[in-house]
């Protein structure tokens, strides 16, 4: 059987996926959340609407019941409410290091932004950001207000987190490369009927009921909204099948950076990347692979590193290595054995190379995870 190689990379990253926050909010609101590393963010509307934006780009994006919007490469956006007209540069939007210090409920994972909120100290710029996100457009500045229970009395909520490979161990072009995607959860012209207030603007029917992702989509849905026992690692697992999903849509694209999206989208490189993966122990050099590409061994070399961004050799050594990581992680093989297996003869040729890419030894690495795991 051939190799799935955007499986086997997946896998051997270790794709995982975990929850932040459930945002609950009445009235406007205005949010920013931060850039942060390589992180796949998603929120999922569960009830009402909200509007994304971006601080960069003149656009905005309505997002109703059912709708999921993952934001990929940890690119900063911002959350605001469905009536929110101005474009990215007139809002002031919040903080959400901020909006989760006056509104977060550790008990409940709830994100509400109703609540009494402290006077600003003279000057403080993101305290007067507070207060303007914490009713002053609705004339609650002061007394306490009633914080909803589950949502009750919530204009919309969302459900916030994120996807995210292992960061030891990136892999080359492996990314969304959209800043944005969105999977609609349902006919536009059924949840606009859901909406708590009128949008500004009927948004375009862009996923109609049969959409690919429906059935995933309302799997998502259901688990969110009934948190039944198991509620979070199931709903985690669908969301990892999610942005595989769009990972694997995107070789289809005409426009992809190197990388090994790229490489696959060829057929001749990857034939190589192929062989690579099914056989990595294999004593492969430029002139073998270029072989299997059917192409000579210069036009091979280019060709690789223009698609994949990295010279085919150096592709095998970095993936042998990430292999070897994951077999000392999840197998009882000795190490000579991983390093049979990841085309190493010399135990200390592997362990030399293995330190210079993940800044520890291969005995150390399992000594590391046996550590941690007698621990927990």
């Amino acid at each position: 059987m051939q190799p799935d190689v955007l499986s086997d990379v997946c896998s051997n990253l270790r794709l995982r996926s975990d929850f932040y926050f459930t945002a609950e909010m009445q009235g406007a609101f205005c949010v920013r959340v931060p850039a942060e590393g390589a992180r796949i963010r998603f929120h999922l509307v569960l009830a009402g609407g909200c509007r994304l934006l971006f601080e960069d780009r003149d656009l905005a994006l309505d997002l109703g019941p059912g709708d999921l919007v993952l934001v990929p490469n940890g690119k900063a956006h911002i959350l605001a409410d469905a009536q929110q007209k101005t474009g990215p540069a007139n809002v002031m939007p919040v903080d959400l290091a901020t909006a989760m210090a006056h509104g977060f409920d550790p008990q409940t994972g709830i994100l509400r932004n109703r609540k009494k909120v402290p006077n600003p100290a003279p000057g403080d710029v993101d305290e007067k950001m507070v207060r303007q996100m914490y009713g002053q457009m609705h004339g609650q500045m002061d007394g306490p207000t009633q914080a909803p229970t589950q949502g009750q009395d919530a204009d919309m909520r969302m459900l916030c987190g994120f996807c995210a490979f292992d960061e030891a161990i990136r892999h080359p072009g492996l990314a969304l490369i959209d800043d944005h995607v969105v999977l609609r959860g349902g006919d536009r012209r059924e949840t606009l009927q859901q909406l708590p207030y009128e949008l500004p603007y009927e948004p375009p029917q862009d996923a109609p009921q049969d959409a690919p992702h429906g059935a995933v989509l309302a799997a998502i849905t259901d688990l969110a909204t009934s948190r039944r026992p198991g509620w979070q690692a199931a709903l985690a697992r669908l969301m990892e099948v999610v942005v595989l999903e769009i990972l694997g849509s995107q070789l289809g694209k005409d426009d992809l950076p190197p990388g090994v999206l790229a490489g696959l989208a060829d057929p001749r490189i990857s034939r190589a990347l192929t062989v690579m993966h099914r056989n990595p122990e294999r004593d492969w050099n430029a002139e073998s692979l270029a072989r299997h590409a059917g192409m000579s061994r210069t036009r091979f070399v280019v060709r690789f590193g223009a698609c994949v961004g990295v010279p085919p050799m150096q592709y095998l050594q970095d993936w042998r290595m990430i292999r070897a990581r994951t077999m000392l992680r999840d197998t009882n093989l000795s190490m000579d054995e991983v390093a049979l297996r990841c085309g190493y003869q010399s135990m200390p040729a592997f362990s030399r190379r293995f330190k210079a890419r993940f800044g520890e030894g291969p005995g150390g690495y399992r000594r590391s995870l046996r550590k941690q795991s007698g621990a927990g």
